[in-house]
Formats: C-alpha cells, sequence, structure tokens
C-alpha cells in the first residue's frame, strides 16, 4: 500500500478514484471550460454592467435597484442559464463515469476493506437526519450529501469528491490546492504551539480535508463526523487507500457524541454555509463543549464575511442561493460568526477571524474560530 503524501490535495490519485476515459476526459473538459469563460464573463462584462448601473441609482438604495436592473438583463439570463446548465452537465459527466466503473470501484472497495490501517467506520443507522439536509440536493449533487443506497453503498461520497475537484478546477483553483492544508498552514503561521492529541473535524464529508489533519499531525488520534453514510463510507475506503488511520463517525456537528473537554483541535471546512443559523450556533457550542481548555477550534469557509467585499460580489454571490442548491449562503453572510463564538463560551479576546489566500488559486478563505481558555 502506497505511503501517504504530505500533499494531499485535489491531484491525490487513490486505489478508489475512478479511471476516465477519452470520452470522460472530453466532457469534462469542455465543462471546465465552459466555467472557466462564464466565470470570466462575471468578472469583466456582468461587473461593467453592474457598475454602470449602480452608477445611475442614488447611493441610498443602490444595490437593490442595481439588482433588479441586472435581472432585466438577457445577457445574465443567459449567463444564468449557461452556468445552471454547465453543473447540470457536470453532474451527468460525472455521473456517468462512476456507475459506468462500479463494479472495478467496488472490487477495490472490498479489497481495502480488508486492509489493517488502524482506522475505523462507525455509522448509526438510527441517526435521525435534519430536514434541511434531507432536502437540498447541495451544488446541484444527485441525490445530496444523504444519498445512501443500501449497505456498503459509497456513491455519494465518489460523487462528492469528483465534483469538488472539476467543480473548483473550473472556477479557477489549482490542482494544487486543498482547504485542510490552507487550515493546517494557518494554525502553523498563528497558533504554532498546537501540537493536538485529538483533531476532529466535523462535516468531513469524503474525507479529502481530513486526510490533511491526519497527515499534518501524524501522532494525533483524528476523527471526521458527518452525517451522510454514503460520504463516509467512501472516506474511510479512501483513507485505507491513501494508509492513513482516520476514524470516521457519523453524527451531527452539532452533537457530536464526543466528551466534554476531550479534544484538543476542532476543525470544519465550508461547512457554516452550508448550515441554517440555528444549527451554526449548535456547532459553535459543540465546539466548545469538546474543546479542552487551551485547545484550538478554526473553522474555514467563503469569504462572504469579508468587510470590504464589493457590492458585485455580494449580489453575484446570493445566485448561489436561488440556482446553486445553497439555501444559506445569505443567511452566513448577515450572521457573525465571531459573535457565535462569544455566545458559545468563548471569551471575546481568544476570538479571532481572518483571511488566508489559497494554495493553489485566486481565492482566499475565511478562517474563524477561537482558544478555549
Amino acid at each position: 500500500m502506497p505511503q501517504a503524501s504530505r500533499e494531499i490535495n485535489r491531484s491525490t490519485v487513490h486505489k478508489l478514484s475512478p479511471v476516465a476515459s477519452c470520452r470522460d476526459r472530453g466532457r469534462q473538459s469542455f465543462i471546465f471550460h465552459t466555467k472557466r469563460h462564464l466565470g470570466n464573463i462575471a468578472r469583466t462584462t456582468l461587473r461593467s454592467e453592474f457598475d454602470r448601473v449602480s452608477s445611475g441609482q442614488a447611493s441610498d438604495g443602490a444595490e437593490c435597484d442595481a439588482s433588479s436592473a441586472m435581472q432585466a438583463l438577457p445577457l445574465f439570463a443567459a449567463w444564468s442559464a449557461l452556468n445552471i446548465g454547465s453543473q447540470q452537465q457536470m453532474w451527468r459527466a460525472l455521473g456517468d463515469m462512476v456507475n459506468r466503473q462500479i463494479p472495478a470501484m467496488s472490487a477495490a472497495g472490498r479489497e481495502l476493506g480488508g486492509a489493517a490501517v488502524n482506522g475505523s467506520l462507525q455509522l448509526d443507522s438510527d441517526l435521525e437526519m435534519p430536514d434541511y439536509f434531507q432536502s437540498t440536493a447541495y451544488h446541484g449533487q444527485p441525490g445530496g450529501y444523504c444519498l445512501d443506497r443500501g449497505e456498503g453503498d459509497w456513491f455519494s461520497g465518489a460523487m462528492q469528491e469528483a465534483g469538488g475537484t472539476l467543480y473548483s478546477r473550473g472556477a479557477g483553483t489549482g490542482d494544487k490546492d486543498s482547504k485542510g492544508q490552507a487550515v493546517v498552514r494557518f494554525i502553523a503561521e498563528c497558533c504554532p504551539d498546537v501540537a493536538p492529541d485529538t483533531v476532529v473535524d466535523l462535516g468531513c464529508g469524503y474525507g479529502g480535508q481530513t486526510a490533511n489533519y491526519a497527515v499534518a499531525f501524524p501522532d494525533a488520534q483524528t476523527y471526521g463526523v458527518d452525517l451522510g453514510a454514503g460520504l463516509l463510507r467512501y472516506a474511510h475506503l479512501r483513507a485505507t487507500a491513501l494508509d492513513l488511520p482516520i476514524h470516521f463517525k457519523q453524527a451531527c456537528a452539532g452533537r457530536t457524541g464526543f466528551a466534554d473537554a476531550s479534544v484538543d483541535l476542532v476543525v470544519s471546512n465550508i461547512l457554516l454555509h452550508e448550515i441554517p443559523p440555528e444549527m451554526l450556533a449548535a456547532v459553535m457550542r459543540e465546539s466548545f463543549r469538546i474543546l479542552r481548555p487551551g485547545g484550538l477550534v478554526v473553522h474555514q469557509d467563503v469569504p462572504t464575511q469579508k468587510p470590504d467585499t464589493a457590492a458585485f460580489q455580494q449580489w453575484l454571490s446570493r445566485w448561489q442561493v436561488a440556482h446553486n442548491d445553497e439555501p444559506f449562503w445569505q443567511s452566513f453572510a448577515e450572521t457573525s460568526v465571531t459573535n457565535a463564538l462569544v455566545d458559545a463560551g468563548f471569551a471575546e479576546q481568544d476570538v479571532f477571524e481572518a483571511y488566508q489566500p489559497q494554495i493553489d488559486g485566486p481565492l482566499i478563505w475565511y478562517m474563524v474560530g477561537a482558544r478555549k481558555p
């Protein structure tokens, strides 16, 4: 079995990775270039139009008027339709690729299931799924994150990894980028004394970012927590393929089941914008409850919280709510996560928020967290 690389990112390949055929590569290349071109149109032509209509309005209520004017533009209607279409085509292309290779991937999964890397998988068939989780097909992923087609099913995890990779590349992110690595780098720069014995990754999904914490803190017990059984089955096999001893647990991020004051480092990656405000508050309370004194929590997410975010970008980001199955994007942007941390029990002087550049891409990530006194 291959030894885990220090570079776990979007270029990482493992035994459960589907192999793209020539047809797969052609379809994915078309989607990739379509998304890149649409992104360029947004950054140039749409932004110019937004600035034009905004400048013609009074400062009082300008954004609202500009939004109405933009909605009426044929250019915006065409751009929006093509974006929606490219996302739908992405899932069709990836679904065809994965479905075609289910027999081979299942055989690889059975082989990995017998490997011993000291990791584990703990599923809870009685776990009650929150309504928002069952009713949201995040980013249009077929079946959403809660899809579970029966014992041993890992389809949603395979689709989440493949979809996240292609979607991010279409948005301008490079193969070497990793959200988990960005968090690890942030911790090394801002809290170099952190050397955890126990790490918990909330909302871990297919385990791509959890792997980075297992690599960065090899002496720690690393746990990944998520609601989706299909995601976790895949995450467990993926970690085994990468020879990483990670423990995956099916639980709610707001009710993990870990003991009080039992964890040194709590992390999450792009979880907060995918949950409603009441669950965000619960996640902050749970982060405080399970952390030991002196422990650290870092939540990484999209930078909608940035105070100087341009009006155009704020307007464009709301497209995600209406058209990309992101119902909590705007409520997250309007929520003070630092206040939620203080309300959960963290001391105000121990709370922080910062912005970290992508490792391989043009974007920045929002980092928010605290040390427990």
